[in-house]
């Protein structure tokens, strides 16, 4: 509970994966990924429920064996072309706790390097006036050096010429997919992306933004968490 309202985490965890094939289930550090997002919930003390979406039965039995209970997704929802926020729009419209408007912790099973006070600060900083708190990192390119290809050729992104010098660059951060608190309601009326409204960054560093994406991202997590546990 957090300010007399439950809090309720959600971890989506399909089993089909092009870039890393059954990433969810695949050891790191000792344990299934998707566990390491189900065990760093359930030491958050705000948290009163964690669920698990999935339409994998190894996932779900992972799951559930580390506390977790478990919404069966629907396959139409666990596909490669599969909208996310479809996804979390069932979980809300499944559990019956949602119709009290429970803030929502979202935590990606591919973002596992968390620190429990960073979930709990997360939470610490929602309140009435915004509709979501976001993880971020700060980027290191200006979107003023990257560029699209048209036809072989290089065409600015920004359609602006670059800053002449780096240093001069304004901050930015991108959300990293580690963190996002909301409520159940906010989310339901989403229309295109769970992200969106009035929302407050809280800014992770590197080591802790990583997201498994390829191969690669997962042996340098891997390595890091590790290295940590050692």
């Amino acid at each position: 509970m957090f300010e007399n309202r439950k809090v309720l985490c959600f971890i989506l965890a399909r089993g089909g994966s092009k870039g890393v094939p059954r990433k969810n289930i695949l050891l790191i550090s000792g344990k299934p990924l998707v566990a390491h997002s189900i065990d760093v919930a359930k030491k958050v003390k705000y948290i009163d429920k964690i669920y698990v979406s999935t339409e994998d039965k190894e996932i779900k039995t992972v799951s559930l064996k580390f506390g977790a209970d478990v919404i069966d997704r629907p396959p139409e929802l666990a596909t490669d072309i599969a909208d996310y926020l479809d996804a979390v729009k069932h979980m809300i419209d499944t559990i019956s706790e949602c119709k009290e408007n429970p803030i929502i912790v979202l935590l990606e099973t591919t973002s596992p390097i968390r620190e429990i006070h960073d979930i709990e600060k997360c939470i610490e900083m929602y309140n009435e006036n915004i509709d979501s708190v976001i993880s971020v990192n700060h980027v290191k390119s200006d979107p003023s050096y990257m560029y699209k290809q048209e036809n072989n050729l290089l065409k600015s992104f920004l359609e602006k010429e670059p800053v002449k010098r780096r240093q001069d660059t304004e901050p930015l951060v991108a959300y990293n997919g580690s963190i996002l608190i909301s409520s159940s309601n906010f989310i339901k009326n989403q229309k295109d992306v769970v992200l969106g409204g009035r929302m407050i960054g809280y800014v992770l560093d590197e080591k802790h933004s990583i997201d498994i994406d390829s191969k690669l991202d997962f042996e340098i997590c891997r390595f890091i968490m590790e290295s940590l546990d050692k």
